[in-house]
């Protein structure tokens, strides 16, 4: 009995070795191959967890009142007139989420613009391009600004950003991060983000423009609308014509809040209330805690090799109904896997199922190549090569 367990155990293990030589030369055939490219960018975009936001299974955060968005509208003048008006009342900080590329005719407007850029307390915008970088028309330059870019590979759902890069030898931070570290002052050192925010980081969505305080530019005719604003950060950016329209898909991008989860058709989220997201992240202190790749990849080897010495077993005892043994395991065990994947976001855990579920269902059918191998050292050696399997 203990030389067969021996057998089990040794025979599972290099059975798994070998199902995971073999996903990874599949992997990498189906992620080279241009005739993939559709098929992997449709599973590079899906996420189960994105289930857990689009049919609102979290429940969202209380309104951050330390964040208030302002739709800037599209009228320069508009946007002078308010930034002007945020500025009287005494916010902390301002976040500009404008690209002001050129200088208008109207010589006044952009000087009084340019002016208001320069206060202490605003943040401006600009946006890496591959390996160039659209600023602002140096007439309204600014000591303090950030990238307004979300993602830097080929996914197209906001899922994780990233606090600096490093671009032209110099390390460039941000607007979530500037905007935060601004508002933060010594508490940013306390929470040691500058280390932190050199890797990844999952965002922790709080909600659409709604989750937050929200003014449009009519408010601000009226003086007790802007006492709101005092020592708050205020993201001045655009979020629709009208507020929040869905049809607006103008600086829009998809985030796991699309009601869509799979096959999502346009986009859900307004660039500033992306930022607002990122920063009432990094205000609170509340990160996601993403289980590393390395981690993933134990995980999921273990997962393996334990399902190969459940498939073995069954294998030996059950001939006739193995099949029917071995798919109800592992529909039962997929979806153990997400549940467990759910409850561990819950607490603010991201474990990515979907890796380990292909890799225990893959186990199932690759052990039979084992199998053979076994059968074939058999017959090519001298020496008998005993083995679990029959």
């Amino acid at each position: 009995m203990k030389n067969k367990t021996k057998l089990l155990l040794r025979d599972a293990f290099f059975s798994t070795i070998l199902s995971s030589i073999i996903v990874l030369l599949l992997v990498l055939v189906f992620f080279n191959l241009r005739w993939f490219n559709p098929i992997h960018k449709a599973f590079y975009d899906f996420s189960f967890l994105d289930v857990f936001y689009s049919e609102k299974f979290l429940e969202p955060d209380k309104i951050n009142t330390d964040i208030v968005l302002v739709n800037a509208g599209k009228d320069r003048e508009q946007i002078v007139e308010l930034l002007d008006k945020i500025i009287e009342a005494e916010p902390k900080v301002i976040g500009v989420d404008i690209i002001f590329k050129d200088k208008k005719k109207d010589v006044y407007v952009d000087s009084v613009l340019a002016a208001l850029l320069k206060k202490d307390n605003i943040i401006a915008s600009y946006e890496i391009d591959k390996k160039s970088i659209i600023p602002n028309h140096p007439y309204f330059g600014n000591s303090k600004s950030g990238f307004v870019n979300f993602n830097f590979d080929s996914t197209t759902v906001v899922r994780e950003f990233q606090g600096y890069i490093k671009m032209d030898g110099m390390e460039r931070a941000s607007f979530g991060v500037q905007v935060s570290k601004n508002y933060l002052e010594d508490k940013w050192n306390d929470f040691d983000y500058d280390r932190k925010l050199r890797r990844l980081q999952a965002v922790k969505y709080s909600g659409k423009y709604d989750s937050f305080l929200y003014l449009e530019y009519d408010d601000f005719n009226a003086y007790k609308k802007k006492k709101i604003l005092k020592d708050k950060i205020v993201i001045l950016g655009y979020l629709g014509s009208p507020t929040g329209s869905e049809f607006d898909i103008e600086d829009k991008s998809f985030t796991p809040l699309n009601k869509y989860s799979v096959g999502k058709s346009v986009p859900d989220m307004f660039g500033t209330t992306l930022h607002a997201n990122i920063i009432n992240m990094l205000i609170k202190n509340n990160f996601m805690v993403t289980i590393s790749n390395t981690w993933l990849v134990i995980i999921t080897f273990l997962c393996m090799y334990l399902s190969t010495l459940f498939y073995m077993k069954i294998n030996r005892k059950y001939k006739i109904s193995f099949r029917t043994r071995k798919r109800t395991f592992q529909f039962f065990i997929s979806l153990f896997v997400i549940f467990l994947s759910f409850w561990l976001f819950k607490l603010n855990v991201v474990l990515k199922p979907t890796i380990i579920i292909v890799g225990i269902i893959l186990a199932g059918s690759y052990f039979k190549y084992y199998k053979h191998l076994t059968r074939y050292l058999k017959s090519k050696t001298n020496k008998k090569w005993k083995t679990y399997l029959k």
